[in-house]
């Protein structure tokens, strides 16, 4: 079963000097991971307590148009 998923990720170790953090992709397939960064940032605000990008966040609606366009 060859079934390529697709999540956004926040690596909190990645915090750069502006206080946001780069949107990267994950892409997993046969248990690889594959991670490739995006142009998109989050701020701490569009962030739930375990780096997950809240819903609501305006950033959520370009994360999920990147991840449709593929």
């Amino acid at each position: 079963c060859n079934m390529l998923t697709i999540k956004a990720e926040i690596k909190k170790s990645e915090q750069k000097s502006d206080k946001t953090y780069n949107v990267k992709l994950r892409f997993t397939l046969n248990r690889k991971v594959k991670r490739v960064s995006t142009s998109l940032f989050a701020t701490p605000k569009d962030l739930t307590k375990d780096f997950k990008i809240k819903q609501n966040s305006p950033i959520k609606k370009d994360v999920d148009a990147l991840i449709r366009f593929l």
